[in-house]
């Protein structure tokens, strides 16, 4: 998929999917007002309409943003293990998707009763930032700095490996619900916030904090490979008939 191809998709996608989710609750209102539910079934229908209505738009999103990023990576010559890292980085954002702006018994029933910075779909929006901006060898861009994109394939990779660790209580939940029962979801979601920190005298180093850490390299290194393409093409070539100023 060409450059400017992807730019459009993507926003387009992007603008839909922020309009839902800040349009959701007046439709849940007005489903609710349409269907005429009694003033103590009102709750289960937001609930349930709150629910799989939410799910089936962040599926379609996240289905469609990774098959536009899959086919710009392929026509950019990048690994296919950016598109693996930006399902992770979706997956751990999955609280801020599924429950936020969305109706309280939501958050409540999925046990998300409260949620941070969605960091891992910063990550996700400046790799979507980046490509759309890079001019890749279709292009005839100018390949980037070496040490610069090593840095961005180390963060990502990184913070995709703690998006996996992010989606623990996921799988172990879908693992229930399938009829495999190794560990309760309760304990793999006290796992990371028990276990997964370093402390540094009264400091505490947790996932978190690895992810801003990360976020800054990640963002900083594709910036500067943006920045020095941008210069590279500002370069006039010398011609034949230009001479050396004496």
């Amino acid at each position: 998929m060409p450059r400017r191809q992807f730019a459009t998709y993507a926003s387009i996608l992007t603008v839909a999917m922020i309009a839902f989710i800040l349009g959701f609750p007046f439709l849940l209102f007005a489903l609710a007002r349409a269907i005429h539910c009694a003033p103590d079934t009102c709750g289960a229908v937001g609930l349930v309409l709150g629910l799989y209505g939410r799910m089936l738009g962040v599926l379609i999103y996240g289905i469609a943003m990774l098959t536009v990023i899959s086919a710009r990576c392929r026509r950019a010559g990048l690994s296919s293990w950016w598109v693996v890292a930006s399902l992770f980085w979706l997956l751990a954002a999955r609280d801020v998707l599924m429950a936020g702006l969305n109706f309280w018994a939501v958050g409540f029933s999925l046990g998300i009763l409260s949620f941070q910075w969605p960091i891992t779909l910063i990550f996700f929006f400046a790799f979507v930032t980046f490509l759309s901006l890079w001019k890749s060898s279709d292009e005839n861009g100018s390949e980037p700095p070496r040490r610069s994109w090593k840095m961005a394939q180390v963060s990502a990779a990184l913070s995709a490996i703690i998006g996996v660790v992010m989606c623990i209580p996921l799988f172990v939940t879908l693992a229930w619900i399938g009829g495999l029962r190794l560990i309760s979801p309760l304990s793999a979601v006290m796992f990371p916030q028990h276990y997964l920190y370093v402390r540094i005298g009264t400091h505490f180093i947790t996932l978190t904090t690895a992810l801003w850490l990360l976020l800054l390299v990640f963002t900083g290194a594709l910036i500067h490979i943006l920045v020095a393409q941008r210069r590279a093409n500002l370069e006039v070539p010398p011609t034949r008939l230009s001479r050396p100023v004496s």
